[in-house]
C-alpha cells in the first residue's frame, strides 16, 4: 500500500508538473466559455464515490461466483463489463458538462481494461494454442485487442485517459511481439524488450510533442519515462545498456535547459544518479571493495548533484536583454537572441 502511494505522488509531480510547464508555455488550451452553474467539486467528488460503489458492488456480486463460471462465462463477463462501461459513456458523452466529460474518460479507460481481460481469458482458456497456453500468445492477444480498441476510443475523444489506455496497450503489445517472436531465447527477448520499450518511449515522447498524440502535457512524459526505463531491463546480461540509460538520462538534462523545464531535468537526474550507481557497484565493487565502491558512488553523485544545480540555475536566469528575472506565473519573454518559444508546437 505504500509503494502505491508513493508511486502515486511522484506520478502526480511528473505529470502535475509538466502540466504546469505546458500551461506556462501556452501549449495546453485553457477552457473558455465554461457554462454557468456548472457542478461543484463536492457534486463531482460524490458522483465519483457513487460511480466506484457501483463498480464495487458489481465487482464482488461477479467475484463471489466466479469459480464458478467456466472460460467462455469468464470471457462473457468481461465482455459484458466492457459493454456496459463504454455504452454508459457513450450515452453521457453529450453532457457537455466538463466534469461528466471527465467521468466519460474513466469508464472509457475501465473499458478497454475490460476488453484486455476478456482477450486474455479467450487465448489462454478458451482457444489456447496447440502447445498449450503460452504467455507470449496472450500478451500478443492483449495487447492487440486493448490497442485496436483503445486507439478508437481515443479517435473519438482525446483525453488523458484514453491516451494512457493506448500507452499501455502498445507497451502490452511490444512485449506481446518480442515473445513470441523470440519464444526460448530469454537473454534475446530480455534485450529485444529493453530496446523496443526504449525506441517506443522515445517515439511516443516525439508525437506527443509534435502534438500527434494528445494531450501532448500526458503524452510526452510518458515516452520519456519509458525511455528512461526500459535500459535497466537488460541490464544483468548485457552490461552495455548502462550507456543506453546514461546517454538518454543526459539527452534528457540537456533538453531541460532550452524548455525550461525542471521536470525533464529532474527525470534525467535521477535516472542519470541510478545508472551511475550500478555502473559504479557492478564493475569497480570487485576491485576496489564495497566502501571504495561508494565513495567513488558518492563521488559521482556530487558531480551530479553540481551539474543539476548548475542546470536549474540556468532554467531560472533570466533571457538576456530582458529586465530580469520573470514574474511568477508569467511564461519567458523571447528575445532576438533566444527566441524561446521558436520550436514550440502550439496548442490546437
Amino acid at each position: 500500500m505504500f509503494d502505491l502511494m508513493v508511486l502515486a505522488l511522484a506520478a502526480a509531480a511528473i505529470f502535475g508538473g509538466f502540466y504546469y510547464w505546458a500551461r506556462r508555455q501556452g501549449l495546453v488550451a485553457t477552457e473558455e466559455g465554461q457554462p454557468e452553474g456548472r457542478i461543484s467539486l463536492v457534486t463531482e467528488v460524490v458522483a465519483y464515490i457513487g460511480v466506484i460503489l457501483l463498480l464495487s458492488g458489481g465487482v464482488a456480486a461477479v467475484g463471489q461466483q466466479w469459480n464458478h463460471f467456466s472460460a467462455w462465462g469468464h470471457v462473457a463477463a468481461l465482455a459484458g463489463a466492457a459493454a456496459f462501461l463504454f455504452l454508459i459513456g457513450f450515452i453521457l458523452r453529450r453532457v457537455r458538462e466538463p466534469a461528466i466529460q471527465r467521468l466519460v474518460s474513466v469508464l472509457w479507460l475501465l473499458s478497454v481494461a475490460c476488453v484486455a481481460g476478456a482477450a486474455g481469458y479467450l487465448v489462454h482458456g478458451v482457444i489456447p494454442p496447440p502447445a498449450g497456453p503460452d504467455g507470449g500468445a496472450t500478451a500478443l492477444s492483449v495487447g492487440l485487442a486493448a490497442s485496436l480498441y483503445a486507439a478508437a476510443l481515443w479517435l473519438a475523444r482525446r483525453s488523458a485517459p484514453q491516451d494512457l489506455a493506448l500507452f499501455a496497450g502498445l507497451i502490452i503489445l511490444i512485449c506481446g511481439i518480442v515473445a513470441v517472436v523470440a519464444s526460448g531465447h530469454t537473454d534475446a527477448a530480455v534485450l529485444a524488450d529493453a530496446l523496443a520499450l526504449w525506441g517506443f518511449g522515445l517515439a511516443w515522447a516525439w508525437l506527443g510533442w509534435r502534438r500527434y498524440v494528445e494531450p501532448m502535457w500526458l503524452t510526452v512524459p510518458l515516452g520519456a519515462v519509458l525511455a528512461l526505463v526500459a535500459p535497466s531491463i537488460a541490464l544483468h546480461p548485457y552490461g552495455w545498456m548502462y550507456a543506453t540509460g546514461i546517454l538518454t538520462a543526459a539527452a534528457a538534462m540537456a533538453i531541460s535547459v532550452p524548455l525550461r523545464n525542471t521536470v525533464f531535468l529532474g527525470l534525467g537526474a535521477v535516472a542519470m544518479f541510478g545508472y551511475v550507481t550500478g555502473v559504479v557497484m557492478t564493475y569497480f565493487r570487485s576491485s576496489l571493495g564495497a566502501p571504495a565502491a561508494l565513495s567513488i558512488t558518492g563521488a559521482l553523485v556530487i558531480g551530479v548533484a553540481a551539474v543539476t544545480a548548475r542546470l536549474m540555475r540556468a532554467t531560472r536566469r533570466a533571457k538576456p536583454g530582458g529586465s530580469g528575472a520573470e514574474e511568477p506565473g508569467q511564461a519567458p519573454r523571447p528575445t532576438a537572441e533566444n527566441p524561446s518559444r521558436h520550436d514550440l508546437p502550439k496548442a490546437s
